[in-house]
């Protein structure tokens, strides 16, 4: 481990002549004033010696020449710098601008001033002799010790090392909320468990400021270390500490109970109580409150409450924090309604009372693993104004630490969806990002991977705040340490791959201004780390080699894992396995280390034989193992220049075998067999012209279509001049109806690697969205046992795979088709092997998976959340479809599936039935607008013609209600029905919209309306509806426009050609003439009379 370096730069400088200030103490006599020079001894030369200089002038002066008199300090302004490992930035940053005076200063830097009062060098003094640092002695208590460290490193002591030591603790706490566990065990705890007098003088004569601080350093702030490392460096300190101190005051007991819960550790709060007064100490009221935190945790109501009863024997009454833990005791138990009742009793303490019983009670659901009872509290606590979760960020951070910690693999991957919504509601108050920061490193350390990431994605919020503050250098610090854990814990390949997309899609977006490498942070974590294995490092470089080198043009990647090996065995094995990955061009390396490691040690191990020298063997060796003899030779002949310039510069008897004049006779000996090939012999690649590929595919011929996509080794693949708009789409598709999953995974893969040429915009990118979730259908009826899970990470690979297939609105249709059908035969899927509620939760995360992803879009009329509702109603019933419909209304803003459960209710008809549907009017308006849920329930009451209902629903809110709420209704309603439309609902509704709903009063939305009821009939060939659409408006006096005009003129005459054909003579089943009374009378005729006025043309 490092040991800890505090740099402390001061802006004068310091000559190379000047000595070091303990030297200089110790010849003036005053070393036992300068605590910093305790352990400072003169060279043996010196001791005896006294310095002839006077004693009392400071050697080190400011703008002084060397004859000046002036005995006036000197001073000035200087910025003051800092630097430690505590700081984020890898950069010393300005700390504070004050007076520096030098007292007495008469000459400059490196002079003093002589008894003649003249300034002269310290080496004009008599008996002076300069110390020599290469030979001087270390005092066994300093080895190892920050002061040796500083010594070394700074060419100017402060005062006071340790105090300095100490600062830099307090100000890392203070700026960044973490502090690295190597400084608290390096050089606050072994150097207490070695009795180190300056350390212990500095802790305990001033125990009240630092004991708490070093005693709280052992918990959150050590987020680089896993909990029971905290506890397990905690109890040594606290060792010591009961060591040196006879009695310990109650701050520090509070300290180390607090840190203990912070650790989650497991101790006796009965036996800490007693040892506590066993030392003559008596608790104080925040004693009692870790203790109570301690108690609660476990469920114990009857402990809990025996504790608040000591507590009040003691004098303390209940406050809010005892409030607070209560709320969290009964809630662990799973007594919600005395709970809640807590909750709602914890307003007398305050607006901070009310955010602690909140707090409490969502870790304490989150600790259970509820996570229904967890979405009941947090929406409980959303303030209406601000949509801002009343909670502090402190209880926030906990109850994701809990959801991570309770999530069914230890990874966080189930509870990532429910983490970015908290975060979503989450007030961003002063320290939050720091704190933020301090959870990412602290779920990685712990291996919750996906809320460390969920975490981190957050600070994308907050882009040009951090701006300043370099957020870049946040992310690859943790990025590389997200790495570096993974793979020193031997996570399995698909995790790492999985995490890697992640991080690859949220970070390096279009508009993000820097990219992320994770795949390389990922392999030279692989390649760099110890403790790792021979087939363990190569299989991590089989699974990121494609993502970093494609092209297989980085071959010097491959040096970490060659030298990785001592044998030469194990090295020519590795170049072997490479070889078949397709590292092909080993002369490209630098020869310097080729020779190190592996031509130097065959040519040395190698024993020559009658018909073979060592050259040939090594050549022969090097053959075998997979290189070509164009990349022996270029290797020889590198290494005969390398060994010819060692030679130049060396004398005949130092040079090494082999020598340079027996490498250029190999070369030479080699040359013509390896570059004078014939001719005829080489085959130039034939590709295959595109329009014979083309015609493969129309003709759907997949066996040669795959034969020609499949041999680009042998100079075929994607012919030059394709077509990529035109053809891809087709070999999509011929590839998902024939294809193995294997064959068409590793198509898309090879087609991925093309799509950097092609156009970014998303409508002229060969690959849409929709084909992507043609793909993950494919992979959904593939698997044998079916899992969302995988889904939703192969997901992120497609994304990854053509970052330009996004949703737009020109793929609108096919898209929603094509989502549609994927979630039918998820559910079908799903169906077999039992739905149940945590199935479902992990298809709503598919479903925001795929939004944030950009793959599909879910617009204002939509029906696949009601597509979801409806079988959840049916499958698992009425309580889960709630809680369903309720995430899709926090989580997606997605409201429709209020229709299904207001039908759902109608349908029952019973008075738990009406009970439920005003809990779901009512519930549906804190996250709707009340006039958007009245309209939802009036157009399904007709739908279900419940005209009555509807009337009296009309009554009750006809004034509050928004015109565009009543155009949203239409189009949702007519969205459900699009198969099969209900031409009588359409009539209805838009009525009783003009004339109870004041639609008519807003023109611009009711000629919305019916363009779009226009724009259906005239779809659906629905002529006499259209008629009657537009005599209903015209009744409101709604006039159409332009474009109506022409529509409803169309939508006429195709209803009249059909009427010819079907209905009139010769050929009509009717026999009916354009003059009897059935046609001129029926209303279609007068309103089309009426429509002629109004048009001027004859219909």
């Amino acid at each position: 481990m490092k040991a800890f370096l505090i740099a402390v730069v001061f802006v004068y400088s310091v000559n190379a002549t000047s000595i070091d200030w303990c030297e200089y103490w110790a010849r003036v006599g005053k070393k036992s004033e300068r605590p910093e020079c305790a352990g400072y001894e003169l060279p043996n030369k010196l001791r005896k010696s006294e310095v002839q200089c006077p004693r009392n002038e400071v050697y080190s002066c400011l703008d002084c020449e060397p004859t000046c008199q002036n005995l006036v300090p000197k001073c000035r302004k200087v910025r003051r710098r800092f630097a430690t490992i505590f700081t984020i930035h890898d950069t010393r940053v300005q700390r504070s601008v004050q007076e520096q005076c030098n007292r007495g200063c008469v000459c400059k830097t490196g002079f003093a001033r002589n008894a003649q009062k003249v300034c002269v060098q310290f080496r004009e003094c008599v008996n002076y002799y300069p110390v020599n640092n290469a030979v001087k002695e270390v005092e066994p208590h300093e080895e190892g010790t920050v002061m040796q460290t500083v010594k070394k490193m700074v060419p100017v002591i402060v005062n006071d090392v340790w105090k300095a030591f100490f600062n830099s603790i307090r100000d890392n706490l203070k700026r960044n909320y973490r502090v690295s566990g190597e400084v608290i065990l390096l050089e606050v705890v072994r150097q207490l468990e070695e009795d180190n007098d300056e350390l212990k003088k500095r802790i305990f004569n001033n125990a009240n400021r630092w004991i708490p601080l070093l005693i709280a350093s052992c918990g959150h702030p050590l987020s680089n270390m896993e909990k029971s490392e905290r506890c397990i460096i905690l109890g040594r300190l606290w060792k010591q500490i009961e060591r040196n101190m006879k009695m310990i005051p109650v701050w520090a007991w509070n300290a180390k109970f607090e840190v203990l819960n912070e650790n989650e550790a497991d101790w006796n709060e009965v036996a800490e109580m007693e040892n506590l007064r066993k030392h003559g100490t008596e608790p104080d009221i925040h004693t009692f409150h870790f203790v109570i935190d301690k108690v609660v945790k476990s469920g114990d109501i009857e402990a809990c409450r025996n504790m608040v009863y000591d507590m009040a024997r003691n004098g303390f009454s209940v406050d809010k924090n005892i409030n607070a833990s209560m709320t969290y005791c009964f809630s662990i138990r799973g007594h919600y309604a005395k709970a809640d009742s807590l909750i709602e009793a914890s307003t007398k303490y305050g607006e901070f009372g009310e955010s602690l019983a909140h707090g409490a009670a969502a870790r304490a659901a989150a600790c259970r693993g509820d996570k229904n009872r967890l979405r009941v509290v947090l929406r409980r606590c959303v303030d209406e104004k601000t949509k801002r979760l009343q909670m502090s960020t402190e209880d926030i951070f906990e109850t994701i630490w809990h959801l991570a910690e309770k999530s069914h693999d230890g990874t966080g991957s189930e509870c990532e969806q429910l983490i970015e919504q908290m975060l979503n509601c989450t007030s961003r108050n002063h320290g939050f990002f720091r704190k933020m920061f301090r959870e990412v490193e602290r779920h990685i350390s712990h291996r919750h991977y996906y809320s460390a990431l969920a975490l981190l994605e957050d600070t994308k919020r907050v882009s040009d705040c951090l701006e300043n503050q370099q957020r870049s250098l946040f992310l690859y610090q943790l990025l590389g340490r997200l790495a570096s854990q993974l793979i020193r814990n031997h996570e399995p390949a698909h995790l790492i791959r999985d995490i890697a997309n992640r991080v690859h899609f949220a970070f390096n977006g279009k508009r993000s201004k820097f990219r992320v490498r994770i795949y390389d942070d990922l392999l030279f974590a692989a390649l760099m780390l110890k403790d790792l294995n021979l087939e363990d490092r190569i299989e991590y470089f089989r699974t990121f080699v494609d993502d970093i080198d494609a092209k297989r043009e980085r071959i010097h990647i491959s040096l970490p894992l060659i030298s990785s090996e001592s044998e030469i065995d194990q090295r020519l094995a590795i170049i072997f396995r490479l070889s078949s990955m397709g590292y092909k061009d080993w002369s490209s390396i630098d020869i310097e280390p080729l020779i190190n490691i592996i031509l130097q040690p065959i040519y040395d191990h190698g024993r020559p034989r009658r018909d073979m020298s060592r050259l040939d063997k090594v050549g022969r060796i090097l053959k075998s193992y997979g290189i070509s003899d164009k990349n022996l030779w270029m290797m020889m002949f590198n290494w005969s220049k390398k060994r010819a310039f060692e030679e130049h510069r060396k004398m005949e008897e130092l040079w090494e075998k082999p020598y340079s004049r027996d490498l250029r006779g190999w070369c030479k000996a080699y040359y013509s067999s390896t570059y004078d090939v014939p001719k005829s012999s080489k085959k130039s690649p034939v590709r295959v012209p595109y329009e014979k590929f083309k015609s493969c595919v129309e003709q759907g011929d997949i066996a040669k279509v795959a034969s020609i996509l499949s041999s680009a080794e042998n100079g075929g693949g994607w012919p030059t001049d394709t077509n990529f708009e035109e053809i891809v789409p087709k070999v999509i598709e011929l590839y998902l109806n024939h294809e193995s999953w294997k064959n068409v995974k590793n198509m898309l893969i090879n087609l991925s690697s093309l799509s950097s040429t092609w156009n970014e915009e998303p409508v002229k990118t060969p690959v849409k969205n929709f084909h992507l979730l043609m793909i993950l259908r494919r992979m959904a009826e593939e698997e044998e046992k079916f899992s969302v899970r995988q889904l939703t990470d192969y997901a992120y690979e497609l994304r990854n795979l053509f970052p330009y297939a996004l949703s737009h609105y020109e793929s609108f249709f096919e898209s929603q088709n094509e989502y549609k059908k994927l979630f039918a035969l998820c559910f079908e899927r799903l169906e077999k092997v039992g739905l149940t509620p945590s199935s479902i939760d992990e298809l709503i995360d598919f479903l925001r998976c795929l939004v944030k992803i950009e793959l599909i879009q879910l617009h204002p009329s939509e029906t696949l959340t009601v597509f979801f509702i409806n079988i959840v109603l049916k499958r698992v019933g009425w309580e889960e479809a709630l809680n369903t419909w309720q995430k899709f209304l926090s989580g997606l803003h997605c409201p429709n599936g209020t229709v299904a459960l207001l039908r759902h209710c109608l349908y029952q008809n019973t008075d738990e039935a009406r009970t439920n549907m005003q809990y779901v009017i009512h519930r549906g308006s804190t996250f709707l607008s009340k006039s958007r849920i009245a309209v939802m329930h009036i157009a399904v009451l007709i739908g279900m013609r419940k005209y009555e209902d509807a009337e009296k629903a009309c009554d009750i809110c006809g004034d509050s209600i928004d015109s565009n709420d009543c155009l949203m209704a239409m189009k949702l309603m007519n969205s459900l029905k699009s198969r099969s439309l209900d031409e009588q609902f359409m009539l209805d509704f838009a009525a009783i919209c003009l004339r109870r709903l004041r639609l008519s009063q807003n023109k611009e939305a009711a000629q919305n309306m019916q363009a779009d009821l226009l724009r259906i009939c005239d779809s659906k060939q629905m002529g006499p509806t259209a008629l009657r659409v537009y005599e209903l408006f015209s009744d409101y006096e709604v006039a159409l426009r332009h474009d109506e005009k022409s529509r409803l003129a169309a939508a006429i005459e195709k209803h009249s050609m059909l009427a010819k054909k079907w209905m009139l003579k010769p050929n009509g089943f009717l026999n009916l003439t354009e003059n009897d009374e059935i046609i001129t009378n029926s209303d279609e005729a007068r309103i089309e009379k009426k429509l002629k006025k109004e048009l001027n043309v004859t219909v």
